[in-house]
């Protein structure tokens, strides 16, 4: 019965190394290249995620965009890091949207993406609508909480008038040129 028992743990163990859609799949390029970003090895990640924005894949185009951001894999350019974010946040890329969204609130007591010299103007309204389509698109707990946290900070910055001006962007919002369906890992 034991062994059966370990047989049975054994394959298991290993059919998740090679279970689509999820952070240990084999075969998603993505994924590979996501588990060399957590290790630190930048640039093997980069070799990975390359291939898949030449394909237009919008989490591939996030991830790239983020390491010419923190300049590590990629030269230090926030002129790329922004394009390739705003291609992946108008796909609707979740990440991308929260990444927009912080880089025009400039309030670097509230956000993630801190960044000074992106050429990017604040704007709340802007910030507004990314925020808003980034907490719609959303998969995780944590981008959840984010999102909520982030725009009851904002609105209390914001007008009446600047409120309902990004609520009717919002709701006039398409992905373009289509939603690229970005992944969903755990």
């Amino acid at each position: 019965m034991i062994k059966h028992l370990a047989l049975l743990v054994a394959i298991l163990t290993l059919n998740a190394c090679f279970m689509p859609n999820t952070y240990y799949s084999a075969t998603d390029d993505y994924v590979v290249g996501l588990r060399w970003f957590d290790r630190g090895s930048y640039e093997k990640a980069a070799q990975f995620w390359d291939p898949l924005v030449a394909k237009e894949d919008c989490d591939a185009e996030y991830r790239i965009g983020l390491l010419y951001f923190i300049g590590k894999g990629k030269p230090q350019d926030n002129e790329k890091a922004i394009a390739l974010w705003r291609k992946a946040a108008n796909s609707n890329q979740q990440r991308a949207q929260w990444a927009l969204g912080d880089l025009y609130y400039q309030n670097n007591s509230a956000i993630y993406h801190r960044c000074a010299k992106c050429g990017l103007e604040k704007d709340l309204v802007q910030a507004y609508v990314w925020y808003r389509l980034f907490e719609k698109a959303a998969k995780y707990s944590n981008e959840k909480d984010y999102a909520k946290q982030i725009l009851a900070k904002i609105t209390l910055e914001m007008n009446a008038d600047q409120i309902k001006q990004g609520d009717d962007l919002v709701a006039k919002w398409l992905p373009t040129p289509k939603d690229c369906g970005a992944r969903s890992l755990w």
